[in-house]
């Protein structure tokens, strides 16, 4: 391995929204290290001209990763490349849509992994997720730590994410000297996220907002983007230095678990809108309409807005605990979840802006 003064990061998925972010903290906190990201979509330009290397590769295609390592040994993997299913795809049952999800998630990780071990690189941090752990709908996670039973997951993302996860930190690997370790992220928001605010800000248009299913009372976790970059910075300095992380996984979040009804809320506050009442729907009446939606979505091919999958997973609580983090990887979020939720929003309105989706209300509550 080079010194750690020039060590060689290669991150996967860094044109993305995570990894983007981890990409841009290693330039800006270590410009020495010599960063490169493998990714099918290439970086930004400012970005770009910073890297040692970009490899343009897809890493559910083998070929494609292994090709990317010829010639080629980092220092440190950062994993973050993957496929989060999103909208009505986040609670299919479908089979075709598992493989693919599988494929991805799963297959790619091993052909990053097993890449990685044959160019002689021995340090990789992997972008888990809570998933796999709260993908199991049929149980509340309080307070959940790193003892908590896996392979209960019933949901595309959180299987794949587990079966990755296992993979990365193996003691097959471990044998073979592979010093690895895995950040599970709960949900995050901020600056360049696609995701998560469209769908909660999507509501508003759809007249959604009044309804609440179950008493409310459910919480859950949400992470800034920049605390989550800051814990991987964190796993690979440690990696890199006295490998205390090594082997573990940690869970990781604001650490200010949220009603999640009064997390919608505060988003809609920040575009002007305030549900005028709340309406309590019973969990067997908002789950018989799911079922008989998700049944109208088969026959008629139509995106189904509500389905058993979404009801169940709105009512339950799931949120985690970080002392291992903050004990092993001196973690710490520093963007408390109000100003996280502020610059988030405050972003989102500069997309809608652009692309001219700014309703009056909103207008009015950006100017």
């Amino acid at each position: 391995m080079a010194s750690q003064d020039q060590s060689r990061i290669l991150v996967t998925g860094g044109s993305g929204f995570l990894g983007n972010g981890i990409v841009r903290a290693l330039l800006e906190r270590h410009p020495e290290w010599r960063t490169s990201i493998l990714d099918l979509k290439g970086p930004d330009g400012d970005v770009l001209h910073r890297l040692e290397h970009f490899f343009q590769a897809d890493i559910s295609s083998a070929e494609s990763v292994y090709g990317a390592f010829t010639d080629y040994t980092p220092d440190l993997v950062v994993h973050t490349a993957g496929i989060v299913p999103a909208r009505q795809y986040r609670y299919s049952t479908n089979k075709t849509a598992w493989e693919h999800v599988k494929h991805v998630n799963y297959d790619g990780t091993r052909n990053v992994v097993d890449a990685t071990i044959a160019s002689g690189c021995r340090h990789f941090v992997y972008t888990s997720s809570c998933t796999v752990a709260v993908d199991d709908l049929e149980h509340d996670y309080y307070y959940m730590d790193e003892t908590v039973r896996l392979g209960l997951a019933t949901l595309h993302y959180g299987k794949s994410k587990t079966m990755a996860e296992q993979y990365v930190l193996s003691s097959q690997h471990a044998e073979k000297g592979l010093i690895a370790c895995a950040l599970r992220p709960c949900t995050i928001i901020g600056p360049g996220d696609t995701a998560v605010l469209a769908l909660m800000h999507d509501l508003i248009a759809k007249k959604e907002t009044n309804f609440i299913v179950g008493d409310g009372d459910n919480i859950y976790d949400f992470m800034y983007i920049d605390n989550a970059v800051d814990a991987h910075l964190l796993a690979i300095e440690n990696l890199l230095s006295s490998k205390t992380a090594a082997g573990h996984a940690f869970f990781i979040s604001n650490q200010e678990p949220v009603y999640f009804f009064d997390f919608l809320a505060a988003i809609w506050a920040q575009f002007g809108h305030v549900p005028s009442v709340r309406v309590h729907i019973p969990m067997r009446v908002a789950w018989v309409a799911g079922y008989v939606l998700e049944w109208y979505t088969w026959i008629t091919g139509a995106a189904a807005t509500m389905d058993t999958g979404s009801v169940k997973d709105g009512v339950r609580t799931a949120y985690s605990n970080n002392e291992k983090a903050r004990r092993i990887l001196g973690y710490e979020p520093k963007v408390g979840l109000a100003e996280g939720v502020r610059l988030a929003c405050d972003d989102y309105k500069k997309r809608l802006a652009t692309q001219g989706s700014l309703s009056a209300p909103q207008e009015k509550a950006k100017g």
